[in-house]
């Protein structure tokens, strides 16, 4: 006897609209009161000026909808287009999704920029940190067909973190226009779903294929299934989950059953006859092996998808000190953090969060955890784990474990107490509260570390992403240099890595910017810019400050040579440090500084030259 499965028609609440125009409108999204879980998914349904046509729109942020799925809605594109901008002028455009339940999704959006010589990033209005960003170069003499891919020539292409509500997509020219492409010099960026680029686009003529929506995760409330009496919400045969986007939950429908969760009937499965019996039986000894297995296969899961075998292929090719870190459990970490509680927040990137923890000996511990389970992701998180392993220097960030058998990787290293560097110098409407003793010493321990990570270590390493921000201070402004998840092993035998361009604007050697080959001056160049920044407690890039100021490394030169550098130092330095000393840490800037790497010192050399200053 065959079983046949009834499903529910209907996923909307009975007597309400079912959709608007083309877009079915399931529960608990609904049109008109009571239709509707809560005000975040209320949707109006209004006719196009346009068109004649009805369109759905979300009444919190007044987005047009496009579709609705029981696990996203995608909504009308996001976007910012510019023209003509000149070298370092911005184009910045804001959304907001705070008011409703949704986050931006990671897995169906990406940043894009089409154009030429153009900065494109987007951030976090919440953090103010620049979570994800890409550069689209051009060259004169050369059409750039991107022939269906989106590498960096014409247009880039990144992936964005998951889990933000307000953020702002921000374009940077770069470059001011030449005749070239002065007639139709256009730009456009944008978070969109599924982009196919058209194979004979001309980059600086714009962009005429793409999708017209972006994807949106949603979940109900706030709170986990653990908190809340979620039968209250899911209907019959259903179970929570909770969300694997950030806060909330889900409904799913039971094992054998489908439809809609969130309706009392919505989840439906009818058979018959001896196909009951064993259905029934099939199902019971199915769920009782997985219940019994649950555990193991949910690590060996994880352990896998966030880059277990990759370890163990790094600790066997080589990195074998990643043995001697310890392992951590799962409910040990969630102990320290208080189940990763956002008061234990330190701070957030653009790969992941970090919580301040207390291990069961008492030990205060910072816990990086990824905000994305991506795989292309993962291998950061890895390599990261594996450099810091083979380093030993009192002025690096010190690796003490890691745990891979959770839903996302976690690294345990030491806590630096004190914060960034980049929080100290860049303090708002006061004098930064770093003495000029302290700076110069903060240059001699992250020139040191430097020069370790480039000369002194079992394997030459390039840091690749040195900056204030990735400077920890403990309790007496006593240097740590952090955040090795984009850095890279080298061979002795080799002078430079040929990667797509990965940092942060305004820290990136112009040469590495322009070529995609980074080598150990690239990091003497962002040394070079944090030395600036200590001089002067200027950020390196700001749109505060006048066209000719903007960029504080071309600033900063063009005063050295000009003999103006006491005009730029911050008060506090110009106060305290002696003419002698603030005229070597000058001249040593702008070598680091040079646009040709070639003639920019080592971090050897930059010590040697530091270390001097004693005898002054």
């Amino acid at each position: 006897m065959f079983a046949t499965l009834i499903y529910a028609a209907n996923d909307t609440k009975p007597g309400c609209q079912s959709g608007c125009g083309n877009v079915t409108i399931p529960y608990p999204f609904g049109i008109g009161d009571g239709c509707y879980i809560d005000k975040g998914f209320e949707i109006t349904c209004t006719k196009s000026f346009i068109t004649n046509f009805l369109q759905p729109f979300l009444v919190a942020s007044n987005l047009k909808v496009y579709e609705i799925t029981l696990d996203q809605v995608y909504v009308q594109l996001w976007g910012a287009r510019t023209c003509f901008l000149n070298s370092g002028e911005t184009s910045s455009i804001g959304y907001n999704l705070k008011g409703g339940p949704f986050t931006l999704s990671s897995t169906n959006n990406k940043l894009t920029t089409v154009g030429c010589d153009m900065y494109a990033y987007i951030t976090d209005l919440d953090t103010q940190n620049r979570m994800s960003g890409c550069v689209s170069l051009c060259q004169e003499g050369n059409t750039y067909e991107t022939n269906g891919s989106c590498s960096g020539f014409g247009c880039c292409q990144t992936t964005i973190p998951s889990g933000m509500k307000a953020f702002n997509i921000t374009m940077v020219s770069i470059n001011t226009p030449n005749k070239f492409w002065s007639i139709a010099y256009c730009s456009i960026v944008m978070v969109e779903q599924g982009l196919e680029i058209d194979t004979n686009i001309v980059p600086f003529k714009g962009i005429t294929n793409f999708s017209k929506s972006s994807g949106l995760n949603w979940a109900i409330g706030n709170k986990t299934c653990n908190n809340i009496n979620w039968r209250e919400t899911c209907g019959n045969n259903s179970y929570c989950i909770d969300s694997p986007y950030g806060q909330g939950f889900r409904c799913n429908c039971n094992l054998g059953y489908r439809g809609n969760p969130y309706l009392p009937k919505g989840c439906q499965g009818a058979v018959g006859g001896v196909g009951v019996f064993l259905v029934l039986a099939l199902v019971f000894q199915i769920h009782r092996k997985l219940k019994k297995r649950k555990k193991l296969m949910l690590k060996k899961k994880f352990f896998k998808r966030n880059g277990g075998l990759l370890l163990e292929q790094q600790i066997s090719s080589g990195g074998r000190n990643a043995e001697k870190s310890r392992i951590f459990v799962t409910q040990e970490l969630e102990k320290a953090t208080n189940n990763f509680n956002e008061s234990r927040v330190l701070g957030k990137g653009g790969h992941g969060t970090v919580y301040k923890g207390m291990l069961s000996n008492g030990r205060v511990v910072a816990i990086k955890k990824s905000k994305i389970v991506d795989e292309s992701q993962i291998g950061q998180f890895i390599n990261e784990l594996v450099i810091l392993s083979q380093i030993n220097h009192r002025h690096v960030v010190r690796l003490l474990g890691y745990c891979l058998e959770t839903e996302v990787p976690l690294l345990v290293y030491e806590f630096v107490s004190n914060g960034t560097l980049s929080k100290h110098l860049h303090v708002k409407d006061h004098i930064s509260s770093i003495s000029w003793r302290d700076r110069l010493r903060i240059m001699k321990e992250v020139a040191g570390a430097l020069s370790y990570l480039h000369s002194s270590a079992s394997t030459p390493i390039f840091h690749r992403d040195i900056k204030s921000s990735n400077i920890l201070l403990d309790e007496n402004y006593r240097a740590k240099v952090s955040d090795f998840g984009i850095s890279r092993s080298v061979s002795y035998e080799q002078t430079h890595l040929t990667t797509l361009v990965q940092g942060t604007f305004g820290y990136l050697d112009p040469g590495y910017f322009h070529s995609g080959q980074f080598t150990e001056k690239s990091d003497v160049y962002s040394f070079g810019i944090v030395v600036v920044e200590l001089l002067t407690g200027q950020k390196p890039v700001s749109v505060t400050r006048s066209e000719e100021e903007a960029n504080l490394a071309m600033h900063y030169i063009s005063s050295v040579k000009e003999d103006r550098v006491f005009e730029v130092l911050e008060t506090r330095v110009a106060n305290e440090a002696r003419k002698e000393e603030i005229q070597v840490v000058a001249r040593l800037a702008k070598k680091c500084l040079k646009l040709v790497g070639k003639k920019r010192p080592t971090m050897k050399e930059v010590v040697t030259q530091l270390e001097n200053l004693r005898e002054l």
